[in-house]
């Protein structure tokens, strides 16, 4: 083949082992494949060199048993210098830089027993200037690197930086958003006398932790306030605007006398707030537990209507409460009303996840199929219902959850009587 029909090869080859170091499945395969591509351009081993504060625990990533003593480059000033340098570090000849044997044995020796005689390092940094180590490079020929050589070896350290720096980029971001979602997640539920509360909860999308869909059950003057909402959309921005929800919502309740005011102040909250694209719908409840019965009173800002399982197995759709969306006009219409749970009775609250959950058919799994399923629930455990629901919307949609799901339930025990769960 003639030297005019190598190089579009040479190119090829060079484009390919780019495209694999820049675009890795593994956060290893960077550096594996930027030496692989190394020892092809230049014919020489190369090697990955990191420097740490301990100088006995630098490793050494890339040489992959081409050695038969691997050098340490902690004891090899020259291979040091290659980690601060400005540019390319050369040696010629080692022989000549390290003369005796004992500095000669930090350099490694070849599998045939020879020393490697020539060495080519060049320091890995961004472009702000922060150092990640030093790509090194060797070969048992003396004078094997040239100017040209450097250039290229400089050429895979910036690539291999660049990755490098991408990749701390995508580990802090991904350090913030877990920290932030673990501030969003939904709370664990206080233990109630006299009141069972159970939640299921489920953030669609590959590793969302949360999402458009929350709850927040924490005490009120004389009782408990309970609140399950969603947010349009799911993902890091819906779940950002959930927080705006819950924490606006428990620093108002304190001072609300009525739950449609907490609603209204929430409202307020979000317009001009919030992207235009963004609203929520919300039901909030005040539960004040009196005798053996529980008061509910209900305030809805748009939310599908919480469902009444009655002891008996009777189903109630609760509509009394009513209200507009929240977030999309500065006034929001709200009404509330109270509902009165007897021992044995529960309340249901649930986001559109729950009706909205299609099959692969595309058929919803609706109202009317929920209450029927809350017919089969009668005189289980608040948890026992929750769980019911929550594996019946993920069994509709065979296993994969296309919106966020939340359901929550208030229960009245009955008193010395053991329900299922």
């Amino acid at each position: 083949m003639r030297a005019d029909e190598e190089a579009p090869q040479g190119l090829e080859e060079l484009l390919f082992g780019l495209a694999r170091a820049l675009s890795p499945a593994d956060p290893a395969e960077p550096v594996e494949s930027v030496c692989e591509l190394g020892r092809t351009l230049l014919g020489a081993r190369c090697a990955f060199f990191v420097p740490t504060e301990e100088a006995s625990d630098q490793p050494v990533l890339g040489w992959r048993g081409q050695f038969l003593t691997e050098p340490a480059p902690y004891q090899a000033p020259l291979l040091v210098a290659a980690h601060a340098a400005e540019d390319a570090v050369r040696i010629d000849d080692l022989s000549w830089w390290a003369p005796t044997e004992g500095t000669q044995r930090a350099y490694g020796t070849l599998l045939d027993g020879s020393l490697p005689r020539s060495w080519l390092g060049v320091p890995v940094r961004s472009g702000s200037g922060e150092q990640f180590g030093a790509l090194l490079f060797c070969s048992g020929w003396v004078r094997a690197f040239d100017a040209g050589s450097e250039r290229l070896a400089a050429g895979l350290a910036a690539c291999l930086a660049a990755v490098i720096h991408t990749q701390r980029l995508i580990e802090e971001r991904v350090t913030v958003t877990q920290a932030l979602e673990r501030t969003l997640l939904p709370p664990l539920l206080p233990t109630i006398e006299g009141i069972e509360v159970a939640a299921r909860y489920r953030a669609t999308g590959a590793g969302n932790l949360v999402g458009g869909d929350f709850y927040d059950v924490f005490p009120s003057r004389g009782g408990w306030d309970v609140l399950l909402g969603d947010v349009s959309g799911f993902g890091a921005e819906a779940a950002a605007v959930t927080g705006i929800a819950r924490y606006t919502v428990r620093a108002v309740a304190e001072q609300a006398d009525r739950p449609a005011d907490v609603l209204a102040a929430l409202n307020h909250a979000m317009v001009g707030r919030v992207p235009d694209d963004r609203f929520c719908t919300a039901v909030f409840l005040r539960v004040r537990r009196e005798a053996d019965r529980a008061l509910v009173m209900v305030a809805n800002g748009g939310h599908p209507p919480p469902l009444v399982l009655r002891d008996d197995g009777r189903v109630e759709v609760f509509d009394a409460a009513r209200g507009l969306l929240l977030g999309v006009a500065p006034s929001a219409e709200l009404t509330e009303a109270e509902v009165v749970l007897a021992p044995g009775d529960a309340l249901v609250l649930y986001t559109d996840g729950v009706t909205e959950a299609r099959d692969p058919a595309g058929s919803f799994f609706g109202v009317d199929r929920l209450e029927h399923l809350l017919v089969t629930c009668a005189g289980r455990t608040a948890d026992g219902v929750a769980r019911r629901v929550e594996l019946a919307v993920v069994d509709h949609q065979d296993g994969h959850t296309t919106d966020d799901v939340a359901v929550l339930v208030i229960r009245v025990p009955k008193t010395g009587v053991r329900t299922g769960t």
